[in-house]
C-alpha cells in the first residue's frame, strides 16, 4: 500500500534523501519511479490524491462498486512495455474481450461488431455490409500502416522528430503524399476513399469518423482529424487487441506501486505538490501544501505542460520562445462522463435482437452518428450549444468481471462528446445535467430498459476533471492530437523527449511522445532520458577530472 503520510519536517537541500521527485502517481509517473527504482535511484512519488493511477485509476464512486473515471480498457502495449513491466508476472489478470466493441448507428443501422478473432470480425463484416465494405476495411487498415509506422506510437527508447521533417524526409512524392493525407488531411478525406457509399458504407464511415474525433477538438471534416484516426487504428504486431483488467484499469498501478515499494521507493498520497523550487534555473525540490519542501537531484512531473509551467512554476519565468510553446497547447475537454450502478443487465432493442444472443455483445462500444451529423455536433458545440444527439463510447465492463459490483448489480460508463466546454463557467453545470439526459436518451435508444435499472449514478464533465487530476482545462489527452502538437513537436528541447528549459526538470506524462493511452511509453523513456542523461554529465565530469590531474603536454 502506498504511504499516506510523510513528515511534516523540512528537508535541507544539502541533505537529499531522493535522487529523483516524481509528481503525480499516474500510471506514466509511476512507470517512470519503477524503471528509475529499479536501476538504483532513490526515489519518491507525490500524489494529491488519495489513490494511485490517475485518469488510469480504479476507486468507489458509486456505493458497494468499484469505478474507473478516466481510462477503462487496456489498448495495446509495446512488446519491450510489456516485457519490462511484466503485469501478468506481478499478479495482474487481463480478461480477453470475445467481442472488443459493437458499434451503433441510428434506430435502424446494422450492428458493426468488433470480434476479438480477426476471420470472424472479417466474415461478420463481409455478411453484413458486403465485400465492398470488407475490401475497403482491408484496403483502410493497409493505408493505416506507413503514417502509423512514421508516428513510431509504439517505440520505446527513441527522441521523437518534427513531422514536417518526416514528411518532408518520405523517399518518394507518392509518399510524401500519402503522409500529408493522414496526418493534414480530414478524417473524411481518408474515409471518402475507402468507404464512398454513404448508404451501403454508413455504418463503416460513422464509426471510422467517430474514432477519429475523441481525442482532437474538431469534427471528422476538419483538416488534421486524420491524425486521429491513423493514431487510432496503429497496431503492434500481435497485442493490437483491447482487454479488461480485472479489478478495474487501476489495478496496474497499484502493481507499479507495489514494486516501487519493495526496491525502496516511496508512494505518498494526500501529498499536494504546490511549487517547484527553482535555483539558477535548476530545479532543485518541491514544497507542498502544509509548507513542506522537499529536495532532489531530479524533479519529474506528471502534469501536462501547462499545469507545471504555470502552476507549479509560475513564480519562474521561461524564455520567451519557450514559454509561447507552452501556452501554445491546445486543451479542451468537450465531454461528460458519466457512471452508472444498475440493477440488471440491459438488453438491446428488438432490432438489434441478435446481440442479445452473441456472449461478450453487451460489453460495451459506441453510439454514433453520421459523419455530417457528427460535424455538425462539434460545430453546435462551439456556438456554446449541447448538439441535438450525444455521440457516445459505452461500457458495461461487469458483463466480463462481475467483481466491479456487488452481487446482482452491474456497472456502466459513458463517455458522451461535444459539451461546449468554452460555454461560460456559470452555464456549464446546468448544461452538464442536460447532456447526462441526453446521454442516457442515446443510450436508451438501443438499450431501451437502461433508464429504468439505473439506481445510482454520477456526471462527471471536463471541470471535475481539471480540479480531480490537475488536467488543463480537463483535457485526459494532456494536449490534443492535432498536427502541430504530436511527435516532436510535443517536445520542448528538439532532440529528446522529456527535457525541459528547467535543468534538472522533466515531463514524464501523456503531454510527451507519443502522447494519451494508457501506454506507460512517456513514463518508461522518461525515465531512460534521466538516466541517459546523468551518464552523459558522468562522463564529461570525469573527461574533466582526468584532464586536470593528466601532466601538461609537453611543447612540440
Amino acid at each position: 500500500m502506498a504511504n499516506q503520510t510523510a513528515s511534516n519536517s523540512d528537508v535541507g537541500r544539502h541533505d537529499k534523501p531522493f535522487d529523483s521527485i516524481i509528481v503525480g502517481a499516474g500510471h506514466n509517473g509511476l512507470a517512470t519511479a519503477l524503471v528509475l527504482a529499479r536501476n538504483g535511484h532513490q526515489v519518491l512519488v507525490l500524489e494529491k490524491n488519495d489513490y494511485v493511477g490517475g485518469m488510469g485509476g480504479t476507486r468507489e464512486i458509486l456505493k458497494g462498486c468499484r469505478n474507473e473515471v478516466g481510462a477503462s480498457c487496456l489498448f495495446p502495449l509495446s512488446a519491450e512495455i510489456k516485457r519490462y513491466f511484466d503485469f501478468e508476472g506481478h499478479g495482474v489478470e487481463l480478461i480477453p474481450l470475445p467481442v472488443m466493441a459493437v458499434n451503433l448507428t441510428g434506430a435502424d443501422g446494422r450492428p458493426l461488431i468488433f470480434f476479438k478473432n480477426p476471420l470472424k470480425l472479417s466474415f461478420n463484416i463481409l455478411r453484413s455490409f458486403g465485400p465492398g465494405a470488407m475490401l475497403g476495411f482491408v484496403r483502410l487498415m493497409k493505408f493505416c500502416e506507413y503514417p502509423a509506422r512514421v508516428l513510431d506510437r509504439f517505440t520505446a527508447r527513441k527522441a521523437p522528430r518534427k513531422l514536417e521533417d518526416l514528411i518532408a524526409e518520405a523517399p518518394t512524392r507518392r509518399e510524401r503524399e500519402h503522409l500529408e493525407l493522414a496526418f493534414n488531411g480530414s478524417a473524411m478525406d481518408i474515409i471518402d476513399k475507402f468507404f464512398p457509399d454513404p448508404v451501403k458504407h454508413r455504418e463503416l464511415r460513422a464509426s471510422m469518423a467517430f474514432a477519429a474525433v475523441q481525442a482532437t477538438y474538431k469534427g471528422p471534416y476538419s483538416p488534421g482529424s486524420g491524425l486521429c484516426l491513423i493514431y487510432t487504428m496503429a497496431q503492434e504486431g500481435s497485442e493490437g487487441l483491447m482487454q479488461r483488467v480485472k479489478g478495474g484499469l487501476g489495478r496496474l498501478s497499484d502493481c507499479l506501486t507495489e514494486q516501487i515499494e519493495a526496491l525502496g521507493g516511496e508512494v505518498r498520497l494526500k501529498q499536494n505538490v504546490v511549487e517547484i523550487l527553482v535555483e539558477d534555473n535548476r530545479a532543485v525540490g518541491v514544497e507542498l501544501k502544509n509548507g513542506t519542501r522537499l529536495y532532489a537531484d531530479s524533479i519529474i512531473s506528471n502534469l501536462d505542460k501547462q499545469a507545471t509551467f504555470n502552476v507549479l512554476l509560475a513564480d519562474h519565468s521561461l524564455d520567451e520562445t519557450d514559454q509561447q510553446k507552452v501556452d501554445a497547447f491546445n486543451h479542451h475537454g468537450a465531454f461528460v462522463h458519466m457512471l452508472f450502478k444498475l440493477k440488471g443487465k440491459p438488453t438491446y432493442s428488438p432490432h438489434l435482437e441478435k446481440l442479445n444472443g452473441i456472449p461478450g455483445a453487451h460489453f460495451g462500444g459506441a453510439m454514433v452518428l453520421d459523419p455530417k451529423e457528427l460535424q455538425n455536433s462539434y460545430e453546435t458545440c462551439l456556438r456554446g450549444e449541447l448538439p441535438d444527439q450525444v455521440p457516445l463510447a459505452f461500457q458495461v465492463p461487469t458483463v466480463v468481471d462481475p467483481t466491479l459490483a456487488p452481487p446482482g448489480y452491474h456497472i456502466a460508463s459513458a463517455y458522451g462528446f461535444y459539451f461546449p466546454c468554452e460555454a461560460q463557467k456559470s452555464k456549464r453545470g446546468k448544461l452538464r445535467d442536460q447532456m447526462a439526459e441526453k446521454i442516457i436518451d442515446h443510450i436508451c435508444l438501443h438499450l431501451p430498459n437502461f433508464r429504468e435499472l439505473i439506481v445510482d449514478q454520477a456526471i462527471f464533465s471536463s471541470d471535475h476533471f481539471a480540479s480531480m487530476q490537475g488536467v488543463t482545462n480537463g483535457d485526459w489527452t494532456h494536449g490534443l492530437l492535432h498536427p502541430d502538437q504530436m511527435i516532436g513537436e510535443r517536445c520542448l528541447i528538439e532532440g529528446t523527449g522529456h527535457t525541459t528549459p528547467v535543468a534538472n526538470l522533466y515531463l514524464c506524462g501523456a503531454s510527451c511522445h507519443p502522447g494519451p493511452g494508457v501506454t506507460f511509453l512517456p513514463g518508461y523513456n522518461c525515465a531512460h532520458e534521466i538516466m541517459a542523461a546523468r551518464v552523459a554529465v558522468g562522463t564529461t565530469a570525469s573527461v574533466a577530472i582526468s584532464a586536470k590531474r593528466a601532466p601538461a603536454a609537453r611543447a612540440a
